[in-house]
């Protein structure tokens, strides 16, 4: 799996579709003001890389996670190539943490990955990621450049929750 990214096809199985178990993805991140995301600190941070810098760019490497089904489209996201992932803390004001975690080892346990887990919705090519233990929060950025992603429950004119989610070969 590594760094190449494979393209999710149903299969059909008896009538009904069967998603690729365990693929990993590859896919690029940016919110609507075109701010990428790089790690900083242990910290991913949105900001604007130019051409010296945009190799920190971070790409996001995801897997479906089947515990949750298919409505809403679950994901587990990650850096690294899947070692470092995206997780909610516990609480009534959840913060984004990064986990020294291997994506493979979370996606068919619902209960241990509820707090790594997104649900995806796609309007005209925008994205968000709702946090699926946090129903209600999302994946965020500062409006400002060169702040750290979070998670926002009421965005504003101050934080963005739209991004742009792209597939890499």
């Amino acid at each position: 799996m590594g760094d190449s990214q494979r393209e999710e096809q149903p299969a059909q199985s008896d009538g009904n579709e069967v998603w690729a178990q365990g693929a990993i993805f590859k896919s690029r991140l940016w919110d609507v003001n075109q701010k990428s995301i790089y790690l900083q600190n242990n910290e991913l941070i949105a900001g604007y890389l130019q051409a010296p810098n945009s190799a920190l760019e971070e790409k996001i490497y995801w897997v479906r996670n089947h515990a949750f089904g298919q409505e809403n489209f679950p994901v587990i996201l990650s850096i690294r190539g899947g070692k470092n992932c995206l997780a909610c803390s516990p609480g009534a004001w959840p913060e984004l943490q990064l986990e020294s975690v291997n994506i493979m080892d979370l996606y068919k346990d619902r209960e241990a990955s509820t707090r790594f887990t997104f649900f995806l919705t796609n309007k005209d090519g925008i994205w968000r990621f709702e946090s699926a233990a946090h129903p209600g929060w999302y994946l965020c950025t500062s409006s400002k450049a060169n702040e750290p992603i979070g998670l926002i429950k009421d965005p504003g004119s101050s934080h963005l929750v739209d991004f742009y989610f792209q597939p890499e070969s």
